[in-house]
């Protein structure tokens, strides 16, 4: 009756619209059982609308007030009602609540309690229903998913249940053994497990330990199960297995996920958890278990968590951010944030993101952009993957996906694969075609905007006996509230497309809490209690415009209807804290809130009432205050600092507990007192009353030899360039600035930004940008030119600078950086120049030489020399002895490459630099200030360095000199000024910077930036050696290529990009390179004793000259299609493609691979899937014997080439006819799971005693043989007793530890006393 009313309401339709939408949010919320059937009823009769029925059903879980047995099963009909089954979108998130629901109601759940004193009994595991009707519709509806995204669904639904029946199911498909068994379905089936695995720890723990310990199971299920150990608060004993085996992990993802981990968890520190919180334990192991496992060097983990205690306020948090890389393209990344509010502890958000298939998009996206003859091969590239019979590899499928999960209880899913995007292309492409453009028609035009939503969080309710015969009320909750209203016009022109929206947006944050009583006489409610409340108003029309063939867009500003009309301040922001008593009529006699009654009082503390105000804004036509009301003692700096001390001076804790600001008493500490503060806005005394802004963009670039050229966007024609003709003040700057960058690939791009303040005296601001970027081989240039037409003292504003760092790898190389700021009226007004170099000091080269790192060089390089020799003297026919050598000779030859690659690196370390900064003669007084200020804070930082201070010796300038030691990880510095020199000596650097500085010549400063954050090379590098070959995935092993071409790295997907081949001449390699329809050659012309002096490098067939030191474009039609070389002076020659990197060093080659790891590699640099694991494959995809015999098979077939013997190619040819196939290994999950349940005769249980009047509860869970078994070892252990008077209460307890709960709140309770106690350490079955 009420809907109906509501519905019939008179009023306009934005006020009817705002009406329905208050009342849905208060029947959502209300959460008792007649708003549940008439939820139930609405949806069933599609009463409501699509958007409704969602979030009606999406957080019926989380407002639930009674879920008896009789309301579940209404529920349960709503569900399997068509208004429901036949919305796919609804369908899953519907069984996902309803699972929750009968979880937290019947199975019971330690965050979720009901009022079972006033209602009876909700519901219990007894319930026939749940077995004989409930969990049968969930497993049917898994049995007839049709898609892979609907088992997803259903998995997870049956996997948030968490009953004891369903858990078998879920373990089969983690092991993989039903008929629509996929990785992916394997995965989910595992993340399903992931809120209840808790309840059957000792039944799953040993099946998440045996997939991650399986060598031979996916990764995609390894890296999870890892995560769910985590959880589990596994054993030290187990984590020092999963320690230990990082040192013989084949797959570095997993290596790398499980060092992360521990690391992560053994840095947090003893005093950042908050109480309660499950990392407590498990950090501790962690740092025991740490040091056993393989370091994996990087400043970034993939798994983060940051935790934290604020010991004044008594709350805590903590936030768990994961990235996992998976198989096939896939990276998942998790989020979960928890709180602990002294006795409160809840999950705000939980989220995870997952998406596959990346390289598939990247190829197409690169496809569309380069020209169409790219994607066909060079001839010879062809004939060779026909003759070698390459088959093609399948590219990873698309997939995306999110979960998100509020408020503990809340659930939003979405996932899109293959399927769904083939289904939703064909459903968008029918409906255009069957409504025309009728379809834009619904786009185009106005489109009201009004949403409200309330949203109530953590409430309570307790009503509690006293010794008066008075019952004590007691009632909290965090009501959040947000309001949207406007109208949305889109401008379908094609033209001057423009889109204008005008929004009022309202959000308030209130939490409410008071304890109090009813009065006898008066029926009145008779209550203390504390309101807080936040509010945000901001009313404002919005106009954004786009023109597209002037790259301009327009912003305007204005106040909306209401504003305009109101002569009162308004609060923009508003914040509060109202300690009070209320005596007022109840409730159901009167709606008014307790804090705004008439009878309602502030209570008043003993500190005076202090009054602030600040106002600004008036130089903007704005006026505009800050008010502050408070009774803190002391208001000042100190206060603001010392509420900042409150949250760890952390603005992300902060953010957090927004909710905890608080009047501070003089020594900091916070109290109840009121505060309030608020931000107001007056329009009626502001004379600004609207503003725009219009902002222009211009590009172009210049091309060294070719003219200078600019782009524009057209909505026709997409992006056009044309000839830039400097006709406009714009165009001029873009000139100038390509021309001051002067390099060979330049860009600039330029920046007009108008703004106008409309009111009483309009004002104008003018703001221009210029910025440019270019790069040669050597050098990268920039520049930047900004300029403010009305500031008088510093109209302009300009950057020049360039960076010039050494390809070459030569120990000789300098790196060199120089950036001039400009400043002033003009350009040339002030000025601040710094130059600097960096260079390789003769110290650094000596110690390179005696390093540890060079001396196990030398000593593996001998080994290796040594082991080639064996090798000449031992047959073909002696198997075991070849084997046992070429497996120590990959070993070696490891060592080799790590070791004399470190010894190279420090060769090459730029460890000295030296900076100038000169100046002009005058610079502003907040210049000189700003310089005053860093040199006394670089002092006083740095103080315990200081080892000298002395006159000064330079005049006008001042000289910085760094000097690196890689051996200590430390660095000096000598500082000389005009005011004085000062020198640092051996200033420890953090560890996680040895491999950032210094810097290493030959290497991009952002891959070795990259490398060291991550722990991976920005591109994988594979090494082709005298006699060895090292894998894209760190795989070393045997193999010496002879005077015929072999396949070393190639693209061999449905559409390969490109290909390298390689073969040997005189010890010297040959490389050929195809790319498209591109050959690149390059070998060798004249050695002496091995060491290459001169190159012959030809592009199809055309001989190419090299110069040392300079770069040559090969090809260059665009620049993801450009072909480069480089002639280093240390006669190396680098040819980079848009897919490769190949630098010849004449006896060893390196290729690095730009493209992701996805598997579809071939070659003998291996299939690059980050895993060593069956690395090289045959070019059929066979797993061969050797890894010989596998690179033997990518040996061209050239009628040019010797021949293989007899015996090798019936070798590749019957290996080629078995074809053994990589396959992962599943694991006997589900017989493992049975095991444990048949053999787990132990569980950890809380334990009661009587004593007087009082229960006595064990304040943790301790360890009882099950009724079947008895102990077969025991142990004495101290027991901490929680004590509770006999009662209701008590016995409420006593029926959660029967059921095998363990209450989170006895741990805050203090402890009665203590007793020793035998505890079984195992338990055995009886005899029978």
């Amino acid at each position: 009756e009420m809907f109906h009313s509501v519905n019939s309401i008179s009023g306009s339709q934005q006020q009817k619209l705002t009406c329905r939408n208050l009342f849905f949010d208060l029947v959502r919320n209300a959460g008792t059982p007649s708003t549940v059937m008439f939820i139930k009823e609405m949806i069933e009769q599609d009463q409501f609308t699509a958007f409704e029925s969602y979030l009606a059903i999406t957080t019926l879980a989380h407002y639930i007030k009674a879920p008896t047995e009789e309301l579940i099963y209404q529920i349960f009909q709503l569900i399997k009602s068509p208004s429901v089954q036949n919305k796919f979108w609804l369908k899953g998130s519907a069984h996902l609540v309803f699972a929750n629901i009968v979880r937290n109601a019947c199975l019971g759940s330690s965050k979720n309690v009901y009022p079972e004193q006033v209602f009876g009994k909700m519901c219990s595991a007894n319930n026939n229903k749940i077995v004989e009707e409930y969990i049968p519709h969930l497993v049917q509806d898994l049995k007839n998913a049709q898609t892979s995204v609907e088992k997803q669904i259903a998995l997870y639904a049956l996997g948030q249940l968490a009953h004891e029946s369903v858990i078998p199911l879920l373990v089969s498909y983690v092991e993989g053994k039903t008929q629509d068994s996929s990785v992916t379905l394997r995965k989910n089936a595992l993340w399903a497990l992931s809120d209840v695995a808790h309840y059957y720890r000792h039944q799953l723990l040993p099946v998440f330990l045996a997939i991650a310990h399986n060598p031979a199971e996916s990764r995609s299920l390894r890296i999870p199960a890892i995560a769910m150990i985590m959880k589990q608060q596994p054993e030290t004993v187990q984590l020092q297995k999963l320690a230990v085996s990082t040192w013989f992990e084949q797959d570095q993802e997993v290596a790398r996920y499980i060092y992360s981990t521990l690391k992560d968890q053994a840095h947090l520190k003893r005093e950042s958890h908050p109480e309660g919180s499950y990392l407590y334990k498990l950090s501790q192991k962690a740092q025991t278990v740490l040091p056993l496992a393989k370091p994996v060097p990087m400043i970034l983990p993939t798994i983060k968590v940051y935790s934290g205690y604020l010991p004044k306020l008594e709350i805590g948090a903590y936030m768990l951010n994961s990235l996992m890389t998976l198989s096939q393209s896939t990276t998942e990344f998790y989020h979960k944030t928890e709180y602990f509010l002294k006795q409160v502890q809840t999950t705000p958000v939980e989220m995870a993101f997952h998406v596959a298939g990346m390289s598939t998009i990247a190829k197409d996206l690169l496809k569309t952009v380069t020209e169409s003859s790219e994607s066909v091969l060079h001839p010879q590239l062809k004939e060779l993957i026909q003759k070698l019979e390459i088959t093609p590899r399948e590219d990873s499928k698309i997939e995306l996906g999110a979960w998100l999960r509020l408020s503990d209880d809340i659930n939003f899913a979405a996932e899109i694969n293959h399927e769904t995007v083939s289904d939703l292309k064909r459903k968008v492409l029918s409906a255009i075609k069957d409504s025309g453009l009728s379809v834009m028609s619904k786009i185009c035009g106005k489109t009201p905007i009004n949403h409200q939503n309330v949203f109530e969080e953590l409430p309570y309710q307790a009503v509690v006996p006293s010794d008066l015969g008075l019952p004590i009320l007691v009632e909290s909750q965090m009501t959040y509230f947000y309001s949207v209203q406007g109208e949305l016009n889109v401008e379908c022109s094609f033209n001057k497309p423009s889109a204008s929206l005008e929004v009022a947006s309202k959000m308030s944050y209130t939490y409410n809490g008071y304890a109090g009583t009813i009065s006898p006489f008066t029926q009145e409610l008779l209550a203390a209690g504390i309101n807080i409340h936040r509010s945000t108003n901001l009313p404002v029309k919005t106009i954004v415009e786009f023109e597209p063939s002037t790259s301009q867009m327009k912003v305007a500003m204005t106040q909306n209807s209401q504003v305009s009309s109101n002569s009162q301040g308004i609060d923009v922001h508003y914040y509060s804290v109202k300690p009070y008593v209320a005596r007022k009529p109840i409730v159901f006699k009167d709606l008014t809130p307790a804090v705004t009654h008439h009878n309602t009082k502030i209570i008043r503390s003993p500190a005076s009432p202090k009054s602030y105000e600040y106002n600004f804004g008036q130089s903007l036509g704005l006026d505009m205050s800050v008010k502050v009301e408070t009774e803190c003692d002391v208001f000042d700096a100190q206060t603001m600092i010392d509420s900042w001390s409150n949250f760890n001076y952390n603005p992300v804790a902060a953010q957090w507990f927004f909710f905890a600001e608080s009047a501070l008493t003089a020594q900091g500490m916070p109290t109840a007192r009121y505060h309030s503060y608020s931000v107001v806005h007056n329009p009626s005394r502001s004379s600004t009353k609207a503003a725009e802004m219009s902002v222009q963009v211009s590009l172009a670039s210049k091309v060294e030899s070719q003219e200078p050229r600019k782009y524009t966007l057209h909505s026709s024609q997409g992006v056009q360039s044309q000839r830039l003709q400097e006709n406009s003040r714009t165009e001029q700057r873009l000139g100038e600035c390509l021309r001051k960058v002067n390099s060979k690939i330049g860009y600039a791009i330029n920046a007009q930004v108008n703004t106008k303040l409309i009111g009483g005296q309009p004002k104008t601001y003018t703001y221009s940008i210029t910025a440019g970027s270019g790069h040669n081989s050597l050098k990268h240039k920039w520049n930047l030119h900004f300029e403010n037409e009305q500031n008088t003292e510093m109209k302009k504003l300009c950057v020049d600078g360039q960076m010039e760092y050494p390809t070459t790898s030569s120990s000789d190389a300098h790196f060199k950086y120089s950036n001039k700021v400009a400043f002033g009226n003009t350009c040339d007004q002030y000025y601040v120049n710094v130059e600097g170099q960096s260079l390789v000091s003769n110290k650094q080269r000596q110690f390179s030489t005696y390093s540890i790192e060079s001396e196990q060089c030398h000593k593996a390089t001998q080994e290796l020399e040594s082991l080639k020799e064996k090798f000449q003297y031992v047959s073909e026919e002696d198997k075991e002895t070849r084997y046992s050598l070429e497996k120590k000779h990959s070993e070696v030859s490891k060592k080799m490459h790590m070791f004399c690659n470190k010894k190279r690196d420090q060769s090459r370390a730029l460890d000295q630099t030296e900076f100038t900064i000169t100046t002009s003669q005058e610079l502003p007084t907040s210049v000189y200030s700003m310089a005053k200020s860093l040199n006394t804070a670089a002092k006083a930082v740095f103080f315990q360095y200081i080892s000298k201070v002395s006159q000064p010796t330079l005049q006008n300038k001042i000289q910085v000199e760094l000097t690196f030691n890689q051996k200590i990880n430390s660095v000096s510095a000598k500082v000389q000024s005009p005011k004085e020199n000062v020198v640092f000596e051996n200033i420890r650097m953090p560890y996680e910077l040895q491999e950032v500085v210094p810097l290493v010549a030959g290497k991009n400063p952002l891959e070795q930036s990259y490398k060291a954050i991550t722990g991976k090379s920005w591109y994988p590098k594979c090494t082709l050696g005298h006699g060895y070959v090292q894998t894209f995935d760190k795989k070393s092993y045997t193999y010496q290529i002879d005077e015929c071409d072999h396949l070393i790295a190639s693209d061999c997907s449905r559409n390969p990009t490109y290909g390298v081949l390689a073969k040997e001449v005189n010890g010297l390699k040959h490389i050929t390179i195809y790319q498209g329809q591109s050959k690149v050659e390059l070998r060798p012309a004249h050695a002496y004793s091995g060491y290459v002096e001169k190159y012959v490098l030809t592009i199809d067939g055309q001989e190419v000259q090299l110069n040392k030191n300079e770069e040559i474009t090969l090809k260059s039609s665009s620049a993801l299609e450009q072909i480069t070389a480089f002639y280093s002076n240390d006669n190396t020659v680098e040819v980079e493609t848009p897919y490769t990197k190949v630098t010849h060093f004449g006896k060893t080659v390196s290729i690095e691979e730009k493209s992701m790891a996805d598997g579809n590699h071939c070659g003998l640099c291996g299939d690059y899937n980050l895993d060593k694991r069956a690395d090289i494959k045959s070019p059929k995809g066979c797993v061969f014997s050797s890894n010989k015999l596998a690179a033997l098979s990518y040996r061209s077939k050239s009628s040019q080439c010797k021949p293989l013997s007899q015996k090798i190619q019936e070798q590749i040819r019957t290996e080629e006819s078995q074809c053994v196939k990589y396959e992962t290994k599943n694991t006997h999950a589900k017989s493992i799971f049975d095991s444990e349940v048949t053999n787990s005769h132990s569980i950890k249980k809380h334990t009661y005693i009587f004593k007087e009047d009082k229960i006595c509860i064990s304040q943790e869970p301790v360890a009882q043989c099950t009724q079947k078994s008895m102990p077969m070892a025991m142990k004495k252990k101290t027991i901490k007793y929680v004590c509770l008077p006999e009662g209701r209460v008590a016995k409420l307890y006593a029926e959660r530890i029967e059921r095998g709960e363990s209450p989170q709140e006895l741990r805050h309770q203090p402890v009665a006393f203590k007793v020793q106690q035998d505890q079984p350490i195992s338990c055995r079955p009886r005899k029978q």
